[in-house]
């Protein structure tokens, strides 16, 4: 760097050619080197395959079918199995169409019809008992007791009626699935024939695993229970109104000890 006298000591000189030329070369050197130390590579800008990008759509499509089907498939099961369900009730308690219920007596007022609503039929069919016709007589079953609870074997029931007149009855006791409770005693029901009555006509009828003295029922081990009563209809038959009037001889159900 030469000093301009005349400028005195704090000129410098810049003219091209008095600044060595930079080292290009050595530069590029350093950079790569550094590139190299850390590992990192200069960022490259790919362009998706149309064939990358078709097959990526069809997955996603195909993805969201399958989630649509599982979803339909889970809905349809959901909708069969209520459908069950809620046809297996309708079999079982009827519908207020097919059943009238008096406390704990429900009667099917289509019973032994041919104007049968399918309920009526498969309910018959499923408690395997061949029932009068509704037109004939007055079937009345109870599952429950007065106060509502399930019967069961483990308990002691009463049975307390009124007189019937001249109209003829039976008292029977099943298992749930509709069959006779076997027993040592072969007692399996009674009638206005063979119940043994009060004074007044009333009677009363006694249900329990162990024997007593009147009329006693013996349940056994069945488990749940069911009781059938019976009002067959005079051979003169009955007027739609008196026929209204045959829950007025229904006895009660009375809870006594369990065990």
């Amino acid at each position: 760097m030469a000093l301009n006298e005349a400028q005195g000591p704090s000129s410098v000189d810049i003219t091209p050619g008095a600044l060595p030329a930079p080292d290009l070369a050595a530069a590029a050197a350093a950079t790569a080197a550094l590139k190299a130390a850390t590992g990192k590579k200069p960022a490259q800008q790919r362009t998706p395959s149309p064939l990358r990008s078709a097959v990526v759509d069809r997955m996603q499509r195909a993805g969201r079918f399958v989630i649509r089907l599982t979803l339909a498939a889970a809905a349809i099961t959901i909708a069969v199995d209520l459908g069950v369900q809620s046809g297996r009730a309708l079999v079982r308690h009827g519908t207020p169409l097919s059943i009238m219920t008096y406390g704990p007596w429900v009667q099917w007022i289509h019973a032994g019809r041919r104007d049968a609503d399918p309920y009526t039929r498969a309910h018959l069919i499923q408690s395997g008992v061949l029932r009068l016709a509704s037109d004939s007589a007055g079937v009345f079953e109870a599952s429950t007791d007065a106060s509502g609870a399930y019967l069961h074997s483990s308990c002691d029931y009463v049975l307390e009626g009124p007189y019937a007149g001249d109209t003829w009855w039976s008292i029977a006791v099943f298992d749930a699935a509709g069959n006779m409770i076997s027993n040592d005693a072969g007692r399996y029901a009674f009638t206005s024939d063979t119940a043994a009555t009060n004074p007044d006509g009333s009677y009363i009828v006694t249900l329990g695993r162990d024997a007593r003295p009147g009329n006693w029922l013996p349940t056994s081990g069945a488990g749940r229970i069911v009781i059938v009563f019976t009002l067959l209809d005079p051979a003169t038959g009955l007027s739609e109104e008196a026929r209204a009037e045959r829950y007025k001889l229904l006895p009660e159900i009375r809870q006594e000890a369990c065990s």
